[in-house]
């Protein structure tokens, strides 16, 4: 429900991550009443996750150039950094936050509350995981843990990291890891890299590619131990034991809900449930980011979406309403996207499985074309794959794995799922084609011209039959 506009508004957001950022911004432009303090626990402002890997493959020049600072607003933004939000007093509308350089004590009052405290990397319940923690064992989720990951890398005696977990940070990393001299393994317990973004029958091309790096890839053989006296000296995977001293978590994050929990927000798969304004169970208190559970833009049955494309959406949905607005959150795709040295994989939507078990009569397409004419010089192909309603065509998700033209693909699928398009509408539409870049018969006209042939659903009928002068007239 909106609220008065001209009452000045006292907004306080714990966490300055994407979704922090964009919910001040939102906040500051759409009430120019409300003033926003930031609680965060870093001694800077803002940096980069996604860039973390690349800086330990040398791509990007150092982890001084993932950090940027957020504009000043004169009056209007307070950004108390290197200060811990430790309590909640909802009834007082009062955050205690703590500064952690003198241990000082602050009471900061509120009106509106944005909880952006993000989420922390997992560590697997396997012997020896808690036991070599920050001797040999490493995540990839800030500055400094990456910063530690690369030292020791650089200084490895065995030189030979073994890679735990194979989404898109896994990855990453490996390929990071590969690249700067290390041997790599890869594991995860379940065979398919990417199982909630991709179709098992989509990574096999991601397999090869990571063989082809060098990269062991042990997919199907989860990690059962981890050896060693003083610091990781050795792995045991499906019973073989793989010599190491660096071993990198990336199964996974767990959101940090104590300071929701503490007010009193409904938790749920420990996630902090939000409604469609990204407003937790506690009228006033709205969470966004990597702790919330949210919903699908398809159905809106419940989602988890943990990326920085979302966050900056929650955030800017959170700081309008925290601000006196009354706008909704769109639902979450999951559309992603992931670069392993050149190899695009990207997807959006569900996937076969999950439109299953969501009761859908869920039917995958999928087809593997040249992305340019087959005279042009360097023609690479591209895999799709469309999940789509048996009934009408309807996509309901996709995936594409390629060396270039999967992402932006997805993005025109991610389009589609929003505006409720069918296979119908995928082949009708009338997509840009030039020779250096792309077939006159685009690979995502063709996939649904495939579709609709495989599901046996007829051509179009021509309800209508008009001239094109007749302008008042409709196709």
């Amino acid at each position: 429900m909106a609220t008065d506009m001209n009452q000045p508004l006292e907004i306080v957001i714990i966490g300055l991550g994407a979704g922090g950022l964009y919910a001040s911004k939102a906040a500051l432009s759409f009430n120019r009443k409300c003033r926003v303090t930031f609680i965060e626990k870093r001694d800077f402002d803002q940096f980069s996750p996604c860039g973390l890997p690349f800086v330990i493959e040398g791509v990007v020049k150092d982890f001084e150039a993932l950090k940027y600072n957020v504009p000043e607003v004169k009056n209007r933004l307070i950004k108390l950094l290197h200060h811990e939000a430790v309590s909640v007093d909802h009834q007082k509308k009062i955050v205690r936050a703590v500064d952690l350089a003198t241990s000082e004590e602050k009471a900061v009052s509120y009106d509106g509350l944005i909880l952006a405290t993000g989420a922390s990397p997992i560590t697997l319940p396997i012997p020896g995981a808690e036991e070599f923690l920050g001797r040999g064992i490493h995540f990839v989720s800030d500055i400094e843990n990456s910063r530690a990951l690369l030292e020791a890398a650089r200084s490895s005696r065995k030189k030979h990291a073994v890679v735990v977990g194979a989404g898109a940070a896994g990855l990453e990393v490996a390929v990071a890891l590969r690249r700067i001299g290390l041997d790599v393994a890869m594991t995860k317990r379940t065979p398919p890299p990417f199982p909630r973004n991709l179709d098992p029958e989509m990574g096999q091309t991601i397999v090869e590619h990571l063989e082809s790096l060098g990269i062991r890839v042990l997919f199907g053989k989860g990690i059962d131990r981890i050896n060693g006296s003083r610091e990781v000296e050795s792995v045991e995977i499906d019973g073989e034991t793989i010599p190491c001293d660096i071993v990198v978590m990336a199964v996974g994050m767990r959101g940090n809900t104590k300071i929701a929990e503490g007010v009193g927000a409904t938790t749920e798969k420990g996630l902090v449930k939000v409604n469609n304004r990204m407003e937790t169970s506690v009228k006033g208190v709205y969470a966004i980011g990597d702790l919330v559970r949210t919903y699908s833009r398809i159905d809106r049955t419940p989602a988890t979406m943990q990326l920085a494309t979302s966050a900056y959406r929650q955030g800017m949905t959170a700081g309008i309403n925290a601000a006196g607005g009354d706008t909704p959150y769109p639902g979450a795709l999951n559309t992603f996207l992931t670069v392993v040295r050149g190899l695009e994989i990207a997807s959006t939507g569900y996937t076969l499985q999950t439109a299953k078990d969501l009761g859908y009569d869920a039917r995958a397409v999928s087809t593997r074309r040249e992305i340019r004419p087959h005279y042009m010089p360097d023609v690479t192909d591209i895999n799709l794959r469309v999940i789509v309603d048996a009934d009408d065509g309807k996509i309901l998700g996709a995936q594409a794995v390629g060396r270039e033209g999967a992402g932006w693909r997805i993005n025109l699928f991610a389009l589609a799922i929003h505006g409720g398009m069918t296979l119908y509408d995928l082949q009708d539409a009338e997509l840009s084609y030039n020779p250096p870049v792309s077939q006159m018969y685009d690979p995502v006209s063709q996939v649904a011209e495939v579709g609709l042939k495989r599901l046996k659903l007829p051509p179009k009928t021509c309800n209508k039959v008009f001239f094109p002068s007749d302008r008042d007239q409709t196709p």
